[in-house]
């Protein structure tokens, strides 16, 4: 029989994962409903031949502006989180995300109703991304963070079924039910939020922070409820040693201390450079347009093709999962990042003689397409956050990781806004491929001088690399701490360093 270590720490991160739900599924549905008749002629506009036509500008706002939601709900999650907690968090995302999606059923031809809901959608997806990775990373024991980080991309993926899966069984629908049933399917996400919320522990790093320390050792019995004998006496004093180190650097946790510490700058680089290499090589391509692009180049049933396709991403996520501890991160993405190189190279390639692309074509195009889906969603997809969420440590934890998802919501809305322009309005179809060739360069720099191996390292192992300025390269031949396999060691990293080892970025 299979035996699950941690489960309790399982089911609470799952349901902090639900946040990933939002994302992944947006993006889907979003995209395939944007290229049903029935929305087109409710939406678009009328053009002399008495049709009706969405136009790249309009495409571009109305698909880009829930990543404005985003990114405002990104960045204001972090004073939130240090306030108000993990939780509440949670719950006001949840609110928010449900008036987002009612103001955008409320309308049958209004652009302005579909683009406001989604920003106000946004700002509760853009808190949970903020808020979910960094209360998994602090109730997951170290010995299973990363595999549970990972599970952010696979609760993704498997949003991403679903919302292709809708697609397909309404893209024949001539009614309004066809866009209005998959918005509406949005308000399952935050229902089941609102039913497990209640018996979600808060995490019991913050609640040490805010001093409630009979509250902290029951969330802690609650995370580790599967063992019977367990003594919360060594996490918590843990935790305790943990947060006087960081009162001790109270002086330097500040927003300003980001840019002007070289120390916690590097952090924040480190952090942030995941979730924009994540997102520069081209992989929203697909995920924003894939169906509109997948009729582009002339697939006769672009929904099925969409839905096949995230159905393989589940599988490769998953596997991805279970090998999350057993493959070394540095080569996996070096070797991925190549793959997706070379395969989004050979797609703008492709589209070169212009024009029309051919049926064969086509085909040729989304099985390199395919290939970097597998390849990004087996390292990049759940490592990049996974990644982000480690390198965020110290006292500034909650600011960088705000920066970082920030970041990230920035990214995605420069690519998601910028795209329509390109394969369109400037013409370049498939040969867009061209520009994320590029940029897929930069990911790979990033992976070359930033990603080290920090597997079952501790949060205050890795803030120790950052504090005695080790070259990531570097990490995995530095000593380990002795330590219990639980998820707040006893023993700290505490370094004294000189001025010069601070200036060492």
């Amino acid at each position: 029989m299979l035996r699950i270590n941690h489960p309790y720490a399982w089911a609470f991160c799952g349901f902090a994962a639900l946040g990933a739900c939002l994302y992944g599924y947006d993006g889907v549905y979003f995209n395939g409903v944007s290229s049903l008749d029935v929305f087109i002629r409710h939406f678009g506009t009328r053009t002399a031949d008495g049709t009706y036509k969405i136009t790249p500008s309009q495409l571009s706002i109305m698909t880009s502006m829930i990543n404005v939601g985003e990114l405002v709900g990104s960045l204001t999650a972090a004073p939130l989180n240090d306030y108000l907690g993990r939780k509440l968090v949670f719950l006001i995302a949840t609110i928010t995300i449900i008036i987002g999606v009612v103001l955008q059923l409320s309308s049958d031809s209004n652009r302005g109703y579909i683009t406001g809901g989604r920003v106000i959608l946004g700002y509760g997806v853009g808190a949970f991304s903020s808020t979910s990775p960094l209360y998994m990373g602090e109730v997951a024991p170290t010995s299973i963070r990363g595999p549970l980080l990972m599970c952010w991309q696979l609760t993704l993926s498997v949003s991403q079924i679903l919302a292709a899966a809708i697609n397909r069984g309404l893209y024949k629908n001539q009614t309004v039910l066809a866009y209005k049933f998959p918005i509406g399917f949005q308000l399952l996400f935050p229902a089941l939020v609102l039913i497990f919320w209640y018996f979600v522990p808060e995490s019991p790093r913050w609640l040490v922070r805010k001093g409630r320390d009979s509250q902290a050792v029951n969330s802690l019995h609650r995370i580790h409820g599967e063992d019977k004998t367990y003594d919360s006496a060594t996490d918590m004093a843990a935790l305790q040693a943990s947060l006087a180190a960081e009162i001790e650097q109270s002086a330097q946790s500040s927003w300003l201390s980001l840019i002007k510490d070289p120390i916690e700058r590097r952090k924040v680089i480190y952090s942030a450079g995941a979730l924009v290499a994540q997102q520069i090589n081209g992989i929203q391509w697909f995920y924003y347009f894939g169906t509109v692009f997948s009729e582009a180049i002339g697939l006769k049933d672009p929904f099925l093709m969409t839905l096949i396709v995230f159905i393989i991403q589940v599988v490769v996520v998953g596997a991805a999962v279970l090998l999350a501890n057993k493959i070394p991160r540095r080569p996996l993405l070096l070797i991925t990042t190549g793959i997706m190189t070379v395969s989004i190279f050979i797609v703008g390639c492709l589209g070169i003689p212009g024009g029309d692309v051919s049926p064969t074509f086509g085909k040729v195009i989304i099985s390199f397409v395919i290939i970097e889906i597998c390849a990004f969603n087996f390292s990049w997809g759940p490592l990049g956050w996974t990644i982000a969420s480690e390198m965020a440590v110290g006292p500034n934890r909650n600011k960088i990781y705000a920066i970082a998802v920030g970041s990230f919501w920035i990214t995605v809305w420069v690519t998601v806004f910028t795209l329509p322009y390109l394969y369109y309005s400037a013409n370049l179809g498939p040969k867009t491929g061209f520009i994320y060739t590029g940029l897929c360069f930069v990911s790979l720099a990033y992976v070359y001088f930033c990603v080290g191996e920090v597997t079952g390292r501790t949060m205050e192992e890795i803030n120790g690399f950052f504090m005695n300025g080790i070259p990531a390269k570097q990490w995995k031949h530095q000593p380990r701490l002795a330590r219990q396999d639980e998820a707040y060691p006893i023993q700290e990293v505490s370094q004294k360093v000189t001025k010069e080892e601070r200036d060492v970025v």
